[in-house]
C-alpha cells in the first residue's frame, strides 16, 4: 500500500514523529503496528512500528533513529511516498481495569504504550536512561513517575518503583531485561503481565519465523501473527 507523508517533527536530536495519510479503513487495535519499506536498496526487510494515533484520515509513529533503515525513514520529507502495510498484529481485545492496571515503559518502548493512555486516568512508570525522552512525554502529556539510571529525582529502574502503587495487572514494552524484571516480578507477587514485544521481523505477515520468540513450554510464537501484546510470564527473554 502507498501512503503520503502528512509531517515529520524531530522532538528530539533522534526520536521523531511520522504522521503520514490513512486510506485503509480498517479497524486499528490497542498494539497493532505497520510495517515501513526503507529508501535503501540494500534493504529488503521492511521495519516495524507501533501505531501510536489512528485518526480517520492518518495514522503516526514514533520512531527512534538506532541504524541505517530509521535514519532513512527519518528522512522522509512531507509529500514523499512511503510503501507501508498495515494494520498488521493480532491487536489487544482484553478489559483492561485501568484502576488495577500499571503501564510500564522503558525507552522508546513508550511507544507502543501510548495508544493505551489516550483519554483514561492511568498509571505510568517510566525508565529513561540518560533523560531523553523529557520532551516526548510533554509532546504526548504522559504523566506518571519517570525514573532515570543515574539522576533526576526518581534514580533507578522502573522495577525499582513498582511498590509504590497497587495494581493487579502490568501491561510492559522496553527492553528485554525490563521485560524479564517484570516477568520475575509477576511471577514472585502473583501479578498478570502483559508484554508488548518488539522484535525484528522479516515478512511481517506470518510466512517466516523471523520474529519467533521461545515460550517456557518450548514452543516458539509468532510475533507478528500472535503478537506483539503476548502473556508476558509466558515468554523467554533470551
Amino acid at each position: 500500500m502507498i501512503e503520503r507523508v502528512l509531517k515529520k517533527i524531530f522532538l528530539t536530536d533522534n526520536v521523531f514523529l511520522l504522521e503520514i495519510s490513512r486510506s485503509n479503513r480498517e479497524d486499528i487495535l490497542l498494539g497493532q503496528f505497520a510495517s515501513i519499506k526503507t529508501s535503501l536498496k540494500d534493504k529488503i526487510l521492511r521495519r516495524p512500528f507501533t501505531i501510536v494515533r489512528n485518526e480517520k484520515n492518518s495514522i503516526t509513529f514514533l520512531i527512534k533513529v538506532v541504524g541505517s533503515s530509521t535514519e532513512s525513514i527519518g528522512n522522509f520529507d512531507k509529500g514523499d511516498f512511503v510503501d507501508i502495510l498495515y494494520p498488521l498484529g493480532k491487536g489487544f481485545k482484553e478489559n483492561l481495569d485501568y484502576e488495577n492496571t500499571i503501564f510500564v515503559g522503558g525507552g522508546i518502548g513508550i511507544a507502543a504504550l501510548i495508544p493505551f493512555l489516550r483519554n483514561v486516568k492511568y498509571k505510568l512508570i517510566f525508565g529513561d536512561r540518560e533523560g531523553e525522552y523529557e520532551e516526548v512525554l510533554k509532546y504526548f502529556s504522559l504523566k506518571g513517575l519517570h525514573c532515570q539510571e543515574k539522576k533526576g529525582k526518581f534514580k533507578g529502574y522502573p522495577t525499582d518503583f513498582l511498590n509504590r502503587y497497587d495494581f493487579d495487572t502490568i501491561v510492559g514494552c522496553g527492553p528485554k531485561a525490563m521485560l524479564k524484571s517484570l516477568k520475575d516480578y509477576s511471577v514472585k507477587n502473583d501479578k498478570k503481565f502483559y508484554a508488548v514485544y518488539e522484535e525484528v521481523m522479516g515478512c511481517g505477515v506470518g510466512l517466516c519465523n523471523g520474529c519467533s520468540v521461545k515460550t517456557e513450554d518450548g514452543d516458539f510464537i509468532k510475533l507478528c501473527t500472535e503478537g506483539p501484546v503476548l502473556d508476558g510470564k509466558r515468554i523467554v527473554y533470551d
